[in-house]
């Protein structure tokens, strides 16, 4: 005798189960996931470009403009709310948050700056050459003139928004091959990693200034926006000057943190 097939009798909504187990899932939620993570990225570049305090568009105006239902919105907006990079007013609308980074007198980079505040540096290279020592630049770094420089000129961002924009020279002998390196990563961990050197002291002057027309376009500020711009001449350990450093600071997103000490005498 043949054997016998036993057939399972499946109750009303369970064959249906069984064939959606093999479909794959929906693209709809994740079309949704996607467009909120583009909405925020979008909406967290465009406050890291205006100044604090600064209102946003209407909520359906914003909504528009973007392309995304004001559910969508909303959500974004709350996460920027719960970011601390916006607040809201009832009645009047959402505000830019003032987030000035504060930067103080030690001697971190910017990488490490914005790592420790929880932001994502990031560097943008447009220049990176040699030339030749003149004037003011050699005598800061203590080089007759005529000596070989590599000059790296960068605008560093965090999280997708400039800024910095920062101009350095380095004496070409101490960092043989420099201009091959990745020079989108962090400068002083080339310095110290690659070359051994390492910026233990430096003297800085820090200015207010009017920012040109490159600078404005650079950093996406608009001509009556403030710059700090900070001088620096780095020494290693040896007391070498191995750094030239100029980095203008957007004057919306940076204040400078300096402690004051009485001296004995006084």
């Amino acid at each position: 005798m043949g054997s016998r097939r036993r057939h399972r009798h499946l109750g009303p909504g369970q064959h249906h189960a069984q064939v959606r187990a093999g479909l794959p899932a929906s693209p709809v939620g994740l079309v949704m996931t996607t467009k909120l993570s583009q909405i925020r990225t979008e909406l967290r570049h465009r406050v890291a470009g205006l100044p604090a305090h600064s209102a946003l568009p209407r909520e359906r105006d914003l909504a528009e403009e973007l392309g995304v239902s004001r559910t969508t919105l909303r959500q974004a907006l709350r996460e920027l709310l719960d970011a601390g990079l916006v607040y809201t007013i009832r009645g009047q609308g959402t505000f830019v948050s003032d987030t000035r980074i504060a930067k103080g007198t030690s001697l971190s980079g910017f990488t490490e700056d914005m790592l420790a505040r929880g932001l994502l540096p990031s560097s943008k290279l447009i220049v990176a050459d040699a030339m030749v020592a003149r004037d003011a630049t050699a005598s800061e770094l203590g080089l007759p003139e005529g000596s070989l420089l590599y000059r790296v000129e960068r605008l560093r961002l965090a999280d997708g928004a400039p800024m910095c924009l920062e101009e350095v020279h380095l004496p070409a002998d101490l960092f043989p091959g420099l201009l091959v390196e990745n020079l989108d990563n962090g400068l002083y961990g080339i310095m110290k990693d690659r070359y051994h050197v390492q910026v233990t002291v430096a003297q800085q002057m820090i200015a207010a200034v009017v920012p040109t027309r490159r600078q404005c376009d650079l950093l996406e500020i608009p001509p009556s926006a403030a710059l700090l711009e900070v001088r620096r001449i780095g020494y290693d350990g040896r007391g070498r000057a191995v750094e030239r450093a100029v980095s203008l600071y957007r004057g919306d997103r940076y204040h400078f943190s300096l402690t004051a000490r009485r001296g004995e005498a006084d």
